[in-house]
């Protein structure tokens, strides 16, 4: 689908989608398949495949027939949801900034992008599609760091899992679904940055951009280092908190095989007694009318005997 938004004054206003040419900013999501060829073909850029990428980001200048220069730059959008795997973890958003117009696709809609559009009030409207770009970049940025914040209650969830019940199966589940965040964070954060070099690049060598603009990327780089740091320590933690599920486990798993052998020992004497009085000889308590219960009782003592022993040998 299509979102147009035309400059009036210096606010973008939502505009009819017949009136595209004419639009200051065009926001392309879905399968609009015939929009993006026709760039494709203008531009000699695979727009489509850039949109399938997970991973990484893509960054050049355009040179039209009329050599003026425009740019194309990707980031990495991500999104935090249950059950997803690492290949759909993230969606592409590609900018095409030429010198009157600013269109972005994404595969799917981002609902942050139309509402961030509409009547928004700009500074400048010489250089509004650096201005508009830089905004959007901004409350990307934002965004995600909203969402790595809330990975914090995740993991604060799964730390109170573990101190009350233990490492069991579905704590296993949050901790690699939060560990595959990790993955998925770190990766567009440190493609986007990738991105954002290319970004300032660009626009600082504009002859006529503001202080507020150079302020903005600067933002935008203090941001993007505040994630850094926070996935780093994320990771850490979650690194340390694997250590010490593993150890628990291996510590149940010993204490259980632990009383099966204290189990075995223990029985194991009832067996050697009923063995020795079932032999085909002469035994006590043979012809006794209470054999059956003196050998049970023998039997019961010794066992407690061993138990006893193992413990205060501190074996139990």
């Amino acid at each position: 689908m299509l979102k147009t938004y035309s400059l009036t004054k210096d606010t973008l206003l939502v505009s009819s989608e017949s009136n595209i040419k004419n639009s200051s900013v065009v926001y392309v999501y879905g399968d609009e398949r015939e929009y993006i060829e026709s760039f494709e073909h203008k531009y000699d850029f695979k727009i489509g495949n850039i949109l399938t990428f997970d991973d990484r980001v893509a960054y050049d200048t355009m040179i039209d027939r009329n050599d003026e220069k425009s740019l194309l730059v990707s980031f990495l959008f991500p999104e935090i949801h249950e059950g997803g795997h690492l290949d759909n973890l993230t969606t592409s958003v590609v900018f095409l900034v030429f010198k009157n117009k600013l269109i972005i696709f994404t595969k799917q809609k981002l609902k942050f992008i139309p509402e961030l559009l509409s009547n928004m009030v700009l500074r400048d409207v010489n250089n509004f599609m650096e201005e508009v770009l830089l905004k959007i970049m901004q409350k990307h940025f934002y965004v995600m760091l909203n969402e790595l914040r809330g990975i914090k209650e995740k993991i604060d969830d799964l730390d109170s899992k573990i101190s009350t019940s233990g490492p069991r199966r579905p704590t296993f589940g949050d901790l690699l679904t939060l560990q595959k965040y990790m993955i998925a964070l770190s990766t567009t954060y440190g493609a986007n940055h990738k991105a954002l070099d290319f970004i300032k690049k660009n626009f600082t060598t504009i002859n006529d951009i503001d202080f507020t603009t150079k302020k903005i990327i600067d933002e935008i780089y203090d941001t993007s280092d505040t994630m850094d740091r926070i996935i780093l320590g994320y990771r850490q933690y979650l690194d340390d908190l694997e250590n010490m599920i593993n150890n628990m486990f291996s510590y149940q798993l010993n204490m259980i095989m632990k009383t099966l052998t204290e189990i075995s020992i223990v029985l194991t004497i009832p067996a050697i007694i009923f063995g020795f009085w079932g032999i085909n000889v002469d035994v006590p308590f043979e012809k006794s009318s209470y054999g059956f219960f003196a050998v049970l009782i023998i039997s019961v003592i010794l066992s407690l005997i061993c138990w006893f022993w193992l413990r205060r040998k501190k074996y139990l």
